[in-house]
């Protein structure tokens, strides 16, 4: 706030005859000034109002996975000149991984096949599923990553063996009303899955959250 000067506040309250004449039948509102206190109440709620908001968008958010894969055939296997027969999904919802056993080449049968056919269902029945906007062949919707497997094995015609490990992303999971995105993991033989989180800011060390255990 700031005071005018004097002749302008003089002629503020006596306008000019024309202007009188113009503003005939118009209502006045007085002129107020806000105090320096109320002022900084106003504007500090209204950056709270603006924080909450901006909380609750960041929590509502859909997020999604930022994945890079790499690949090294065991030291072991390869001396024995065996073929890596395993597979990786690396999709904005699902992650993957699916490794054939290798023993069934000695019945003539690539074991590469249906690791990657099954990560191949797997990627095309999830992200349909658990995408706002999916596939409307797809008829039911995500019930979590056991019937999403099931229904991908399903889908095969590939003969073999194979391990599988799965990271499911879904956003449409509510907690008392509200939508918190949540990881679902399944893990079938003895691949792991290892989840590694900054506890305590970005430059804290990554700490081991969760991890699955090998089965055979």
């Amino acid at each position: 706030c700031f005071r005018k000067p004097r002749q302008e506040q003089l002629a503020l309250a006596h306008p000019p005859k024309r202007l009188r004449r113009r503003s005939v039948g118009m209502l006045k509102s007085p002129t107020f000034f806000v105090g320096a206190e109320r002022q900084r109440a106003n504007l500090t709620t209204l950056v709270r109002r603006e924080q909450q908001l901006a909380e609750a968008y960041h929590k509502n958010k859909p997020l999604c996975f930022s994945s890079r894969g790499y690949q090294k055939t065991h030291p072991v296997k390869a001396k024995k000149g065996h073929r890596d027969a395993d597979a990786r999904l690396e999709a904005p919802l699902i992650l993957g991984v699916a490794d054939g056993v290798s023993q069934i080449e000695e019945f003539g049968i690539d074991a590469s096949i249906l690791p990657n056919e099954l990560l191949k269902h797997c990627e095309e029945i999830g992200m349909a599923q658990l995408l706002p906007s999916g596939s409307p062949v797809v008829t039911d919707g995500y019930r979590g990553p056991i019937p999403l497997v099931r229904e991908a094995f399903e889908a095969t015609e590939s003969l073999g063996s194979t391990t599988l490990v799965l990271a499911i992303l879904d956003n449409s999971t509510r907690i008392h009303g509200k939508l918190h995105p949540m990881i679902a993991v399944i893990s079938v033989g003895d691949c792991e899955l290892l989840i590694l989180r900054r506890l305590h800011g970005r430059s804290s060390p990554l700490v081991p959250v969760f991890h699955t255990e090998m089965q055979r």
